[in-house]
């Protein structure tokens, strides 16, 4: 049976077992009716920042949208830049793309798993300001196994993504 996937981009609040939380992003897989989305809650908010959208959190449809799981994500390199998911690999290779400005997780469906956080070899590399390192054009390849992105003034960068456990850069 084919996994129908939704993207969904909102701002709205949600609670669930008394906690608040407010949803940026937020993938559905009808296969299993779990939502997973980017929230920040009380614990993320920055006193300067304001809300920080690193909350990464599993919800069941089946049990009336009830919290699975929590996992809080690192700073984004400043707490107002927020994570996005990226849907374009959960269907072919079970894999959701967690990606900051400056690096990325990998969360996989299968194994139900997360990657440590990720960033490219920035050795060499000489950036005008702050957005040279913000990394772009992130694609998967080769049965899932590469995953290949540019970063800006540093050129492209391959990782292999075989075992989520175990990302090395290539």
């Amino acid at each position: 049976m084919k996994r129908l996937l939704y993207f969904l981009i909102f701002f709205f609040p949600f609670i669930s077992n008394g906690q608040e939380y407010k949803v940026g992003e937020c993938i559905l897989d009808s296969s299993t009716n779990k939502q997973y989305c980017i929230c920040s809650d009380s614990t993320t908010f920055d006193k300067t920042a304001g809300d920080s959208y690193r909350l990464f959190i599993i919800r069941d449809k089946n049990l009336n949208d009830s919290v699975c799981e929590r996992i809080y994500l690192k700073i984004n390199r400043s707490p107002d830049f927020g994570y996005r998911l990226n849907p374009d690999y959960c269907n072919k290779f079970g894999l959701i793309v967690i990606e900051g400005c400056d690096s990325f997780y990998l969360y996989s469906l299968r194994e139900k798993t997360i990657s440590k956080k990720i960033w490219p070899n920035y050795s060499g590399c000489e950036f005008s300001d702050g957005q040279g390192s913000y990394i772009s054009n992130l694609v998967i390849t080769d049965d899932g196994k590469i995953l290949q992105l540019k970063v800006n003034e540093c050129g492209l960068h391959k990782f292999n993504i075989a075992d989520i456990a175990n990302i090395k850069e290539i």
